[in-house]
């Protein structure tokens, strides 16, 4: 990822990258003709990399007109003028059987939301007593709503095979294969075009595919997900781009072990 001068990102925020109201206005930029050329591509992802368990260095991209939750600082540029849209994320580490972040000061805040089944109890007046689960948060989510699709990048403490339990339970109509890619062995899960989901009313679709891999040895999986709907398919050319888009999501991941 190349550091883009400030002048060219102050265009970009005005197209959009930077107010949350114009995003969602133009939320279909990435589907239009030219959007994704591979010069103008670099310029709409970040690049995000945080330490796991202190064994492990995770880096990857997301789109830039969302952010992921690992409170990240931007790494700064050779110039003053210069955005990397690179990202340093809190080491992410365990003590007394949660999962924290850890700022560089060695405070540690919650991290279970993201990537363990945390449940309460609702006190909400009609729905006292109930039990919700507000666990398994998605670090990282964007959607576009014309088209029907959404990409979303979850952590989660389980095993891959686990994992792959949770998808084939709550989707069975995916169907599974293997993949290796960039050295590392991924499950991916493809629901059919004639078994998408029908988009519900303001909703957006459901599975489409989904990819996920082990995290080295540490007990975490990752999932890189793309959703669509039997509408999705009315819009060829924001399907293929999008889909362009997740591969591209995919391929950028990179698990590193740290050295001892």
């Amino acid at each position: 990822m190349k550091a883009v001068s400030l002048t060219l990102t102050a265009a970009m925020m005005l197209a959009g990258c930077g107010l949350e109201e114009t995003i969602r206005k133009n939320d279909d930029r990435y589907a239009k003709p030219g959007a994704m050329d591979p010069v103008i591509a670099e310029l709409f992802y970040r690049v995000y990399q945080f330490n796991l368990l202190d064994r492990y260095r995770i880096t990857h991209e997301w789109v830039n007109t969302s952010g992921c939750d690992y409170r990240a600082s931007m790494k700064p540029g050779a110039k003053p003028s210069e955005l990397t849209f690179f990202y340093i994320g809190r080491d992410v580490v365990e003590l007394d059987g949660k999962t924290w972040h850890r700022s560089t000061g060695g405070k540690l805040s919650d991290f279970d939301h993201w990537v363990r089944s945390v449940k309460w109890t609702s006190k909400e007046k009609g729905k006292e007593g109930e039990v919700l689960e507000v666990g398994f948060k998605p670090l990282c989510f964007e959607s576009w709503w014309t088209s029907s699709h959404y990409l979303r990048l979850r952590i989660q403490k389980r095993s891959l095979v686990e994992f792959e339990r949770v998808f084939s339970e709550r989707y069975p109509e995916g169907k599974w294969r293997g993949e290796s890619l960039n050295g590392l062995k991924w499950r991916v899960q493809q629901v059919p075009f004639a078994q998408l989901r029908t988009r519900p009313l303001n909703g957006l679709g459901g599975p489409y595919q989904s990819w996920l891999t082990a995290l080295g040895d540490s007990g975490y999986s990752l999932s890189i997900e793309m959703g669509a709907s039997k509408e999705s398919l009315e819009h060829p050319q924001a399907h293929a781009d999008i889909e362009g888009v997740f591969k591209h999501l995919v391929s950028s991941l990179k698990v590193e072990r740290l050295a001892p």
